[in-house]
């Protein structure tokens, strides 16, 4: 494993942007639309993408985006925090526009889901079965992490030594005096949350997604029945954390809620 910890971990990386070539240079952007010639070249010179593949990308990054941005833009204008926690909530508002949030995010997956099998699609079977190895090494790199004996004892120095420090310097880190009682309600509602998303996490890993994506033939309505599929699914999440939002807000006292809008903001 020691041998080829560094191989993998590159691996990894690679596979992250790799499996995203519609819009990989421009998450990795200093200033919107301009791209990072490092990056570029990395994945160019590892996949051996030529310049018709590259200039195909480059729309295909062009048009997702294009897509995309104005349904964001949508939700950022549903202002749904400030409904979520304002001093009184208008849950009924609050429901309408989770809906709505829900909605748009749905679109925005399908756009970005359907980019990733035409990009899939512009590269060759040996780049993709090369791309497909690195998901491998990843996979196993991650289950080997997975299996470390000594995770609890690393919880337990996080627990007690680095989130103490993390609580200290950084400013999202929101100290707000919760009860014992809201805790407690807090912790119940986290706990009901993943119990719901955790099957439907399952659902996804059962599509097998990458692999039907970077297949050496690529059945395009299969994957597609499979995009729609996992469109759905990722809506029943996207439905299931809003709503847990706005129970935890609820939770909340009027006091807190504006703390937390606050910081919020501070954020954005």
């Amino acid at each position: 494993m020691k041998k080829t910890l560094v191989q993998r971990y590159l691996m990894l990386f690679i596979l992250g942007v790799s499996l995203c070539l519609p819009c990989f240079a421009h998450a990795f952007n200093k200033h919107p639309g301009q791209d990072n010639p490092f990056i570029e070249m990395v994945i160019t010179t590892i996949l051996g993408i030529t310049d018709d593949q590259k200039a195909a990308l480059d729309e295909l990054k062009a048009e997702t985006q294009d897509a995309i941005e104005p349904l964001a833009e949508e939700i950022k204008a549903l202002e749904l925090p400030e409904t979520m926690l304002a001093e009184v909530i208008d849950t009924d508002e609050a429901a309408k526009k989770i809906d709505k949030v829900v909605e748009i995010k749905s679109q925005i997956t399908g756009i970005a889901l359907n980019a990733k099998l035409k990009g899939a699609q512009i590269l060759t079977p040996e780049q993709r079965q090369l791309i497909w190895t690195f998901v491998g090494n990843a996979i196993d790199l991650l289950e080997y992490i997975a299996a470390y004996p000594g995770w609890d004892e690393i919880k337990k120095f996080i627990d007690e030594y680095v989130k103490p420090v993390l609580d200290d310097i950084c400013p999202f880190r929101i100290a707000l005096d919760l009860t014992d009682e809201q805790k407690a309600a807090l912790e119940e509602l986290k706990t009901v949350t993943k119990s719901e998303i955790k099957p439907l996490v399952e659902d996804i890993k059962a599509l097998e997604m990458p692999e039907s994506m970077l297949a050496e033939v690529i059945i395009v309505d299969k994957v597609t029945a499979k995009i729609d599929s996992l469109v759905e699914i990722k809506s029943q999440i996207t439905a299931i954390t809003l709503n847990a939002r706005l129970e935890g807000a609820q939770i909340l006292t009027p006091e807190q809620r504006a703390l937390l809008l606050e910081k919020i903001k501070e954020r954005k």
